[in-house]
């Protein structure tokens, strides 16, 4: 499906502009035109070739439509992404290239007719001079929408393939607990694992098999515990996959105190997000164990009940310890999911 490949998709989408345009049609009209011994009147059927070969040329402008998911189907999750990076006007972008697609599209069936009809080489030079002029003037009308396009299509460029017909599991935080060490453990993803935060900028995924079914899982930005109007374009990416990606969210928990944050910090997340998604599945992992005394977890793990009463899971990304309880978890939200969906069916 499109959708769920919508970065591939648009991975080789060129974005003209009017420069570029005003110069493949320059070439046009000046380039020679060759045509067989046979064809009668070649001085003006060479401006109807030119004619022809100018709009092949407006057409390459316009291909962008055939990939560009329409904004009416839009998934919410692209939409908001989109709006981060300043598209808040998507739909209405797509709107004006279709109708100058249009408009193109007749004038090039109006001077076609005016060239055949053309009964001097002048008369058809002129006409064809006035298409490439017309036509011109609509790329350059379009040209701010086009360089609007083009930051869209790179925003979702950046993203994975998404599969939204099977369960998604979220991995969020703050900076530096883990995150991207869980994802490379648990699923076919290699996030880059670095000591500095905010090195995972953008939305990554990676893939996981829970008896046959297939999982798909997400490693975030870190989100800071700051009101959301404060936070940055990356955070919000990671708030926008929860809210719109997540069937379900494990919230990671650094519980040393060296790390980048303070417990109480990455409690206060915790409590946001809940109060934001309380309605999916929280799963909430002390990560980190294996350097971090006895006396530590207790405290924290104290903390952790206080906001979502039950008990977290205590794993080492890293070393690998507890990840088997976790994937159990993921395989109980996997039967739930599909169970829902047959249910649902």
């Amino acid at each position: 499906m499109e959708e769920e490949c919508l970065s591939k998709a648009l991975r080789n989408v060129r974005v003209w502009d009017y420069a570029e345009v005003r110069e493949a049609l320059m070439s046009v009209y000046s380039e020679p035109v060759t045509l067989a011994k046979k064809v009668r009147r070649k001085n003006l059927m060479k401006y109807l070739v030119r004619v022809d070969k100018t709009y092949e040329t407006l057409n390459k402008v316009f291909a962008v439509l055939d990939v560009l998911p329409n904004p009416n189907t839009l998934n919410p999750f692209y939409a908001e992404l989109l709006a981060i990076s300043g598209i808040t006007d998507y739909k209405t972008l797509y709107s004006r290239l279709r109708g100058f697609k249009k408009v193109v599209r007749k004038l090039w069936r109006y001077y076609r007719i005016r060239v055949k009809l053309a009964l001097t080489s002048e008369e058809a030079k002129k006409d064809l001079r006035e298409f490439i002029g017309r036509s011109l003037s609509v790329v350059k009308r379009l040209n701010k929408d086009l360089k609007k396009l083009e930051v869209a299509i790179n925003e979702l460029r950046k993203l994975p393939c998404i599969d939204f017909n099977n369960l998604k599991i979220v991995v969020s935080g703050m900076p530096q607990v883990g995150k991207s060490t869980l994802v490379g453990r648990i699923s076919s993803s290699k996030p880059e694992v670095s000591p500095f935060p905010f090195t995972t900028k953008n939305i990554i995924s990676g893939h996981l098999q829970v008896d046959h079914m297939r999982v798909q899982v997400f490693d975030t930005p870190g989100i800071l515990d700051r009101p959301i109007s404060e936070l940055n374009e990356i955070e919000k990416r990671a708030l926008v996959a929860i809210k719109f990606l997540a069937d379900a969210l494990i919230y990671l928990i650094d519980p040393r105190p060296s790390g980048y944050y303070t417990i109480e910090q990455q409690i206060d997340l915790l409590q946001m997000i809940k109060t934001m998604f309380g309605d999916k599945p929280i799963l909430v992992a002390i990560n980190k164990i294996d350097e971090t005394s006895e006396e530590r977890l207790a405290e924290v793990s104290k903390l952790v009940k206080e906001v979502c009463g039950d008990e977290p899971y205590k794993i080492s990304a890293l070393k690998g310890v507890g990840i088997d309880s976790l994937l159990e978890w993921i395989k109980d939200r996997s039967h739930e999911f599909y169970r829902a969906r047959a249910w649902g069916s």
